[in-house]
């Protein structure tokens, strides 16, 4: 028999990390494998601005700034830093992991770069997952204008069963 695959974003705070006791109870190990994903911020990288005239009448060309100058010797590409958040992810999520297979879980972790809601979407779409647990704030109002929500958006945009749990904030 084929286990289900339940995607859960975490996004490392003890907040979203409540979902997993309820995974526990509701989706035992031999029927369900997990896949944890996070969804980190696009930074970009820090490469210099191209050279510029120093001047309009001469050939001469320089960066705008010091910072520009050193980063054109010494860049740090876009992918450099993706991975190196995805080895502190890694190392973040190593104990949780370790915990759940000896539960006796199938574990994996995906990291992805870029907004939540989008993300998420992407990767249910993309990998044909069958569940997606997580929790929520379950916010409105004002406080969702601002904010958004991400559990929102999956259950309008995803075809699979979103699992959601708000745990009370002690």
């Amino acid at each position: 028999m084929a286990k289900n695959t339940v995607v859960v974003p975490l996004d490392g705070s003890d907040y979203s990390m409540r979902i997993l006791a309820s995974i526990q109870k509701l989706l035992p190990p031999a029927q369900n494998r997990l896949i944890l994903l996070r969804v980190c911020q696009d930074s970009g990288g820090l490469v210099s601005a191209p050279l510029s005239p120093a001047a309009i009448e001469t050939n001469t060309e320089m960066y705008p700034s010091a910072d520009d100058a050193l980063r054109a010797h010494h860049p740090i590409y876009a992918t450099q830093i993706q991975e190196s958040q995805r080895a502190d992810v890694l190392a973040e999520f190593q104990e949780t992991i370790h915990d759940l297979e000896a539960l006796g879980y199938d574990v994996t972790l995906e990291v992805t770069f870029g907004e939540p809601a989008e993300e998420i979407i992407n990767f249910v779409t993309l990998t044909g997952v069958d569940v997606v647990a997580m929790t929520t704030h379950g916010r409105s109002g004002l406080n969702k204008l601002i904010f958004g929500n991400v559990a929102e958006e999956l259950i309008r945009r995803v075809n699979v069963p979103v699992l959601l749990l708000r745990p009370f904030i002690r």
